[in-house]
C-alpha cells in the first residue's frame, strides 16, 4: 500500500471516529436517563403489585405502559442512529471527494 492509499484511509479512520466518538456520548447519556426512568418505572410497578394498590385487573395496563416506554426509548435510539450514521456516510463521502478533487467543503 503506497502512503497516498495509507493516508486516505486514515484520513476516513478520523473523521468517522470524531463523529462517532461526539455522538455516542450523546446516545449513552439519552440511554442511561432512559434506562433509569424505565427501570424505576418497573419498580414502581412491582411495588404496587406487590403493597396491592395495584389490583390484578389492572397489571396488564401497567405493563403495556412500561412496554410503550421500552417501544418509545428503541424507536428514539434507531432514530438517532440513523443520523449518526448519516453523518458518518457524509464525512467519508466529503472525504473521497475532497481526495479526488472534486468536492471542497
Amino acid at each position: 500500500m503506497n502512503n497516498k492509499t495509507a493516508n486516505l484511509i486514515d484520513s476516513i479512520k478520523n473523521v468517522a471516529s470524531n463523529i462517532l466518538e461526539k455522538d455516542i456520548a450523546l446516545v449513552t447519556g439519552f440511554s442511561e436517563r432512559q434506562a433509569e426512568a424505565i427501570s424505576k418505572q418497573a419498580l414502581i410497578i412491582k411495588a404496587g403489585i406487590a403493597t396491592g394498590e395495584i389490583e390484578d385487573d389492572l397489571i396488564g395496563f401497567f405493563l403495556d405502559g412500561l412496554k410503550h416506554m421500552v417501544t418509545n426509548f428503541v424507536n428514539t435510539l434507531k432514530g438517532i442512529l440513523k443520523v449518526v450514521l448519516e453523518k458518518v456516510w457524509n464525512g467519508i463521502v466529503t472525504v473521497l471527494y475532497e481526495a479526488i478533487g472534486i468536492f471542497n467543503v
